[in-house]
């Protein structure tokens, strides 16, 4: 008989999970600021404060007004996400420790590609700001007067590192690759000792804002086009659960045994203007 433990499973997709994430990246992971989330859809809030500090000239003799605290009512769905792999004793027994080892990583994967892509579904229901490409024909590309451009809609607050990052589609690194601002050593603004070298999603820095590619939720297909997010540190946000639920059911006459893997989890845009989507058709 196959032994899984639980517990021990759980360990191992929690531990990929936290590794292989690449939309999520740029998100800011709010879980331990909100009650812990228990049940597939219900409500949860995001802690996001409104702008509401003013300073004004002093006059003496009278008081400064007060501006209250004000936090929008920042509501998400909780989600489900799940899955199940069958283990035969057979395979378990010849293969061991590597078969779950693979299958706890093809199930993170699948999760992995499941919260990307309800990261990437949020952006596009909830940001604001959009910038069009000046050229995507005959091919998908990107350049660094569409970067520049984009960049422009967050006015005088571009230092670099306010921004968690840049995510792209497979389809633009080529336009990354053969963009002299992005690989030239001759710029001086460029990070080129590690641009185009890929590890873990990072492909490099423009204008030292870390560029990540992912394929989850950053292409179009009814529209064949790609999409492009540029997002400021605390714009996006996800809560997941303390850690992902592993179950085992035993299969006696089929000498197998089920892993069901189920987790919980809610995204939301927390600043509608730290993010520009950038992509050829604008809503």
């Amino acid at each position: 008989m196959a032994l899984i433990i639980p517990e021990v499973f759980a360990d191992t997709v929690n531990e990929k999970l936290n590794v292989s994430f690449k939309m999520a990246q740029l998100a800011t992971d709010v879980t331990n600021q909100v009650a812990d989330i228990k049940t597939s859809g219900d409500k949860i809030h995001f802690p996001t404060f409104d702008r509401v500090a003013k300073v004004s000239e002093v006059t003496k003799g009278t008081a400064l007004v007060p501006a209250e605290v004000s936090m929008t009512d920042n509501v998400a769905t909780i989600k489900q996400t799940g899955g199940s792999i069958r283990v035969y004793d057979v395979d378990a027994t010849q293969i061991k420790g590597a078969t779950y080892d693979a299958m706890a990583q093809q199930l993170t994967d699948a999760m992995v590609a499941d919260i990307d892509t309800a990261l990437g579904a949020t952006i596009d229901a909830e940001a604001k700001l959009k910038s069009g490409l000046i050229n995507t024909d005959p091919v998908e590309q990107i350049t660094y007067t569409d970067l520049v451009n984009a960049l422009g809609f967050f006015g005088d607050q571009v230092d670099y590192d306010s921004f968690a990052g840049i995510a792209i589609n497979s389809k633009l690194l080529p336009s990354f690759l053969q963009m002299n601002e992005f690989v030239s050593v001759e710029k001086t603004y460029s990070r080129t000792n590690d641009n185009g070298l890929i590890r873990n999603g990072l492909v490099g820095y423009f204008l030292n804002i870390p560029v990540v590619l992912t394929n989850n939720a950053t292409y179009d297909d009814k529209l064949k086009e790609t999409k492009t997010y540029i997002i400021k540190k605390g714009a996006l946000g996800y809560v997941l659960q303390k850690g992902v639920t592993v179950e085992t059911e035993r299969e006696a006459k089929l000498l197998a045994t089920d892993i069901v893997v189920s987790d919980l989890y809610a995204t939301k845009v927390m600043d509608k203007d730290g993010i520009v989507v950038m992509r050829k058709t604008i809503a």
